[in-house]
């Protein structure tokens, strides 16, 4: 294959195969559509499929969940080839196509997020490290194929008693309060963890974690015109890397951002051990505080980043608000030590507490909001949508360039996207849609990809706005 920069794909070269009750059926020359599906904050994989069931296959074949979808799949020949398995959950819009056929919708998920739903966990961690934790529950409640995970160690210790949560919610929760000694902006704050699947494995790791991926020979796509001699019937001919519809999806949203948690974070908490009720615990304690116009530099960026979209005078930013923006206005609850107490020495709980007790090691759990919501705030409020010719060698979580090779070209997208990023920007991949339609013979990569901050100071270009 060409590099990646330079790659030419021949569409989609890819086998779909049911297994369940009956013989495999290969469902390759009845599938109407594919969709596949992979999300940095959606766990698990997912799968739709759109049928042509002229075979019989809902009246011959029963379909009772759990039935087993393998796709194998390469963009042509010499191309490496990718499989994904899939469990059957859900079958859906059946309906009449003509009398000798019907038309059904296969919804699938991977093992693991079938096996999520199914299992609950009922195990205590005393004073182990997150990653530690992490790597537990996925090996002896989540894997079921080949997959495995890769983890980002954590420095802080974490004491958990399990009663009865699935394996998905327990990793949520180690993921907000994990700390890590590279990828944390501040020695005493959280590192942004996330929990996903791709198409290659599992990630337990902060969301820099990615940013520092090598860029030098990633994936480049161009924001330019379809050539204007036509190669097929139907359609402009789109050169193999252009960008066939971009959406800038979010640039800012000063209503929902505050509320996120993207400036400051607040809280009121209450320790239901000790009986203690505090207001404005982080206002209280600066190290706990991360503040956006102080403390933006010190974030990982991306290649091309780190501008600033508060400017410091305007009515969001700290230095002129009267009040923390707060991201959970209600009840929260942690453990509160005073400076010099530790729940050992505490007399309303002397004797009570052993080495091997979880009041042992406290969990402080408003210790860990300050950047880990600031930098998913971050990712959510640069997201553009763009669509290209399909790539199967393309996962979430990859980094990849968008470049703007014609800036005299004064079309709205290629205008916006200069204004807000330059003429060249990486982006992290943070979903993915591989389309395949048989009708069109036509396949398509659907690629949700976000920036931290601006590429370059928006900067408004003259005009003329007189009547004419």
């Amino acid at each position: 294959m060409a590099g990646k920069s330079e790659y030419q794909p021949l569409g989609l070269d890819f086998s779909l195969t049911l297994t369940g009750m009956g013989p495999s059926l290969d469902l390759a020359l009845v599938v109407l559509e594919v969709n596949m599906f992979e999300d940095m904050f959606g766990p698990f994989m997912r799968m739709e499929v759109a049928i042509d069931d002229s075979l019989g296959l809902m009246d011959k074949y029963p379909l009772i969940g759990e039935e087993t979808l393998t796709f194998k799949r390469k963009n042509g020949p010499g191309d490496p080839e990718y499989t994904s398995e899939f469990k059957v959950y859900a079958v859906s819009q059946r309906k009449m196509i003509n009398t000798r056929s019907h038309a059904i919708v296969l919804h699938a998920i991977s093992p693991e997020g079938l096996k999520n739903n199914m299992e609950y966990i009922y195990k205590p961690w005393i004073k182990t490290k997150a990653h530690t934790i992490a790597e537990d529950v996925f090996f002896d409640y989540l894997q079921e194929g080949f997959k495995t995970i890769t983890t980002d160690p954590a420095t802080n210790d974490y004491t958990k008693v399990a009663t009865g949560v699935n394996p998905c919610k327990l990793m949520n929760e180690l993921a907000g309060e994990a700390k890590s000694a590279k990828f944390s902006s501040n020695p005493n704050g959280p590192s942004s963890y996330v929990f996903f699947e791709n198409t290659n494995q599992f990630y337990f790791v902060p969301i820099p974690y990615f940013f520092e991926a090598d860029t030098t020979d990633t994936y480049e796509f161009l924001l330019n015109v379809p050539m204007e001699d036509k190669q097929f019937e139907g359609g402009d001919a789109w050169p193999a890397e252009s960008i066939r519809a971009i959406n800038y999806v979010s640039s800012f949203d000063n209503v929902d951002n505050p509320f996120y948690g993207a400036y400051l974070n607040e809280i009121n908490i209450v320790d239901p051990i000790l009986k203690r009720f505090k207001m404005h615990p982080i206002q209280e304690k600066e190290k706990y505080t991360f503040k956006y116009l102080r403390d933006f530099d010190k974030l990982k960026h991306l290649p091309n980043s780190q501008k600033k979209y508060l400017l410091g005078n305007d009515s969001l930013s700290p230095a002129a608000a009267t009040k923390l923006y707060s991201t959970h206005r209600r009840m929260f609850n942690t453990h509160i030590e005073e400076d010099g107490e530790n729940y050992p020495t505490i007399s309303y709980l002397s004797g009570r507490v052993s080495g091997a007790d979880q009041l042992n090691a406290p969990r402080k759990r408003h210790e860990f909001l300050s950047a880990t919501l600031h930098e998913r705030a971050n990712l959510q409020t640069h997201s553009i949508e763009i669509t290209v010719n399909g790539v199967v060698e393309i996962f979430v979580g990859m980094l990849i360039k968008i470049k703007v090779p014609q800036p005299t070209q004064k079309k709205a997208e290629h205008s916006k996207f200069l204004l807000l990023y330059g003429q060249e920007a990486t982006f992290i991949i943070t979903a993915l849609r591989h389309i395949y339609n048989r009708a069109e013979d036509s396949y398509v990569t659907v690629i949700s990809a976000s920036k931290e901050s601006f590429g370059k100071e928006p900067s408004p270009e003259e005009f003329d706005n007189s009547v004419r």
